[in-house]
């Protein structure tokens, strides 16, 4: 006899959204954020989960300032002496912190875990799925499961479980879907993609900022080998120096600044560069409200939140031809693209927004109208819904969707 499913008709949702660190600000913490807020205005209950902390399950709240729960979920082996007594130790860690999560989800109620980023750690949420009447959703975004724009050569085997049992697997654009199926070809029915989409009351134009104050060019990135500063600094070189008005506002932080830092001085642009750091969501949303334009010269990008941000903002963006950003951005209507590893190209990109001022506006209100069109929270939230929804009414049966895309049309 088949079992009834626990999700039927139009009921509450009780969600779990897991995800690495608790933040206020990145990629992966703007989907869960606008997630978590979209389930909770069509009524549904959200709590985010973080596997850090007490070895023991605490309630807290989140930097975003939801209700959130964090348990430390250890992994065995590892380097050095602390390694061995972590292998030691394992199985007892391994079903204490099992306990706990069957536990939570049990009492909770909990329908739907929703994975974002994939690591190792949240295998622990696969072998709940075994146990418990729940449905597992990961989502992955980006160097979770690629690496240089391609599959990885080699996954764990925490990963490859963690795939093996979840009833769904989403990507954040249809070139990453089809780019992960090479990898998992026996996971592509369970496979869709879902755009992210952003917050327009926190990510929105301002008639009172003008962007003629200091005269700008923003780039919103980790300074990481993959989103190519190296690149954007000798693109913006030859503009620096030919217009002493414009400065670079570098708006992140990461492990190349000291590279970064070093060869702009080489490139002679270092008292034009500004190193910001890590910046908050409102301080992001007011540089992206007064800089001339936006750019982000990826080698990879699943998706690009940030673009949608800017052009939410009403800020005129270039990008790379990448991954997901074409799935954003319309070639000379809603922003510019050029090939990636290409500063000369890059750099006439630029040079065209900042010195076409009907081009800028152009580009900036198309790219506004496509946001508010495609990319808005409510698009992305009412996708996901209704795949949890799809998800819960099929009684523990595989899930055999025919159609790859999640995104409302519009």
């Amino acid at each position: 006899m088949t079992a009834r499913s626990p999700f039927v008709g139009k009921q509450r949702l009780n969600v779990l959204l897991a995800l690495p660190q608790d933040g206020d600000r990145g990629g992966v913490v703007s989907v869960v954020d606008t997630l978590a807020r979209s389930l909770q205005a069509d009524g549904h209950h959200v709590v985010i989960f973080h596997p850090v902390g007490s070895l023991l399950l605490r309630k807290h709240t989140t930097q975003l300032g939801l209700a959130g729960l964090r348990l430390r979920l250890t992994m065995p082996f590892g380097p050095g002496l602390r390694g061995v007594l972590r292998t030691i130790v394992a199985p007892i860690l391994f079903i204490s912190n099992l306990i706990q999560l069957v536990w939570y989800l049990r009492s909770d109620n909990i329908h739907v875990v929703n994975l974002h980023y994939a690591i190792d750690n949240f295998i622990y949420f696969a072998v709940c799925r075994r146990l418990l009447r729940i449905r597992l959703v990961t989502s992955l975004h980006g160097q979770d499961a690629f690496y240089r724009e391609q599959p990885r050569q080699t996954y764990s085997w925490a990963f490859k479980f963690l795939v093996s049992a979840s009833d769904l697997i989403v990507l954040p654009s249809d070139a990453y879907r089809r780019k992960f199926i090479q990898a998992f070809p026996h996971v592509q029915e369970r496979t869709i993609f879902v755009h992210n989409g952003i917050n327009p009351l926190r990510f929105g134009p301002s008639d009172k900022i003008s962007r003629t104050q200091s005269r700008f060019i923003l780039c919103v990135a980790e300074l990481q080998e993959y989103k190519a500063i190296d690149i954007l600094l000798r693109a913006a070189r030859p503009i620096l120096v030919n217009d002493e008005s414009l400065t670079l506002v570098l708006a992140g932080d990461g492990p190349l600044r000291r590279e970064l830092e070093s060869l702009s001085s080489s490139l002679g642009i270092r008292d034009r560069t500004m190193f910001l750091g890590t910046q908050g969501a409102q301080e992001i949303a007011m540089l992206l409200r007064r800089c001339d334009v936006m750019v982000l010269p990826s080698r990879m990008e699943p998706f690009g939140m940030v673009l949608i941000e800017a052009m939410a903002c009403k800020a005129p963006v270039v990008a790379t031809n990448v991954g997901g950003i074409p799935e954003i951005i319309q070639h000379e209507v809603s922003g510019i693209l050029v090939e990636p590893e290409d500063p000369d190209a890059l750099s006439a990109a630029l040079q065209r927004v900042l010195t076409d001022k009907n081009l800028r506006k152009d580009l900036a209100e198309n790219g506004y109208s496509r946001v508010m069109e495609r990319f808005c929270a409510n698009h992305n939230g009412v996708a996901y819904i209704n795949s949890f929804v799809t998800l819960l009414s099929r009684d523990h049966q595989p899930l055999e969707a025919k159609t790859t895309r999640a995104t409302p049309e519009v």
